[in-house]
């Protein structure tokens, strides 16, 4: 198959060093983790504030060439546009993937999974929470660094690689090729990308007051 990356990992980034750490740690293990299933590696974008990036075109042509989508999910997530608008490229692309395969892959698979980084798992965006399961790494923190030193993170590594796998095997049997548009596949504007929450104003209306 076409596939050039395993996975594509979406995330926020100027959010401090323990971000940057995790990041790391999660794109080693996967690597890690994957590398007897496949040989597509994990796509991690470390250039997007780089002189003269074409982001929109890069990140299109490596979202779309990416078996699917891991969210790392932080309250700051949501208030990126760059990262909502990687997002829904990924829900488009698995609309079209999915109809495309039809009966061959089950309705209960997705190929976004999102990872609880930062946040109220209870509070978590319908988006994810009412539709999504997601692995929760939130005790992640400067003292324990390594994933990999980690028995239950390392189960929750193992079974994202898994699923990844059986993914890509579904699409290789289904008979279709899931990047057949990839070069003209393009990110959403921001115009297109809807916000998670409906905005609250910080200053309420009162009652009798115009």
């Amino acid at each position: 198959m076409p596939f050039q990356y395993s996975c594509f990992i979406s995330y926020s980034d100027g959010q401090g060093d323990l971000m940057k750490r995790f990041i790391d740690e999660l794109e080693r293990a996967l690597q890690s983790s994957l590398g007897p299933y496949l040989r597509e590696g994990v796509y991690i974008d470390k250039k997007r504030l780089s002189a003269g990036y074409k982001y929109n075109e890069a990140l299109a042509q490596a979202i779309c060439q990416s078996v699917c989508m891991i969210v790392v999910y932080s309250p700051i997530y949501e208030k990126s546009s760059y990262c909502l608008r990687e997002f829904t490229a990924m829900q488009r692309l698995e609309e079209k993937r999915f109809k495309a395969m039809e009966s061959s892959i089950s309705s209960q698979c997705g190929l976004i999974i999102p990872i609880l980084f930062r946040g109220n798992a209870a509070e978590l965006p319908p988006i994810i929470r009412e539709h999504i399961h997601f692995c929760d790494f939130s005790r992640f923190t400067t003292a324990s660094t390594k994933i990999t030193r980690h028995r239950e993170s390392v189960e929750k590594i193992e079974q994202i690689a898994r699923y990844i796998y059986d993914l890509y095997e579904r699409f290789g049997k289904s008979g279709s090729d899931p990047c057949s548009q990839c070069t003209s596949f393009r990110l959403p504007a921001e115009t297109e990308v809807q916000p998670w929450r409906t905005p609250v104003s910080p200053f309420p209306m009162r009652e009798g007051i115009r």
